[in-house]
């Protein structure tokens, strides 16, 4: 007897419900040999710099789509980075003021990049909002890569600069900006 396909129905995701990306287990952090990122990503970390989401998380037999929200705040710096699967992001507030050393960013961009493929970028100076989807993945591993040592400054000066005004903003635009 062959078991029947699974059914698949229409289903409601909600915001409120969504667990943070790493305590969900559908994304790891590799560093590979990059020490030296891990302890200043710690830091980073620490000083409460963004906020991620996994606001959908379909297994294959699903359909095989995850949505994640990532909210950057203000002049945070993404190190260099590759993902193991190729991944679509959609700004949806805010900007990116230095898309892979030459580009900016607004609402409504995309762009996409392939499994492998290194990138990195600044949010503005507002913060930035992106909808990361992935598709056919049951997980996402986020690999570390040789960063410009100006790259590497950038973020310990960013903390410096930004940490306390970073621990004031609790949540992006779209989950409310701020507790009042």
């Amino acid at each position: 007897m062959s078991a029947e396909p699974r059914q698949r129905q229409i289903r409601i995701h909600r915001g409120g419900e969504a667990p943070e990306l790493h305590a969900s287990g559908a994304a790891v952090s590799d560093f590979g040999p990059h020490i030296e990122l891990r302890e200043i990503a710690a830091r980073l970390a620490s000083s409460e710099c963004s906020q991620t989401r996994l606001l959908v998380h379909q297994g294959r037999d699903e359909g095989g789509l995850s949505v994640v929200y990532l909210y950057f705040k203000p002049n945070f710096p993404l190190f260099r980075h590759q993902h193991d699967v190729d991944s679509l992001y959609v700004v949806i507030s805010g900007s990116v003021v230095d898309f892979m050393g030459a580009e900016a960013l607004q609402p409504g961009d995309c762009f996409s990049v392939p499994a492998g493929t290194p990138y990195y970028y600044t949010a503005g100076p507002e913060g930035v909002e992106v909808l990361e989807i992935l598709r056919d993945a049951d997980t996402v591993t986020v690999v570390y890569v040789d960063n410009p040592d100006d790259r590497v400054e950038e973020a310990q000066e960013a903390v410096r600069a930004n940490a306390d005004a970073w621990r004031e903003i609790t949540n992006g635009p779209l989950f409310g900006s701020r507790d009042r």
